[in-house]
């Protein structure tokens, strides 16, 4: 799934959209994926919390405001 390789909510209804489904459709699908700030934050351990992360995640569709929190909290956590 878009969701497992790292894509955001955006990007995967997009993608959705464009491949026909009905908006109720697209929402089902995305309500049945993890939480988008849980795989931004799967994305952040892995490649750390720098602003080339971040625009990596703004890239793939994560939102604004996943994309600032997530970086942040794993920024917080490193300095205690």
């Amino acid at each position: 799934t878009l969701g497992g390789r790292g894509a955001g909510d955006a990007f995967i209804r997009h993608d959705l959209s464009t491949a026909g489904l009905s908006a109720e459709e697209i929402e089902r699908a995305v309500a049945v994926l993890a939480p988008e700030s849980e795989r931004a934050a799967r994305i952040v351990a892995r490649r750390g919390a720098t602003p080339k992360t971040a625009r990596y995640l703004a890239g793939k569709g994560f939102s604004r405001d996943v994309v600032t929190s997530v970086v942040a909290h794993t920024v917080d956590e490193a300095l205690g």
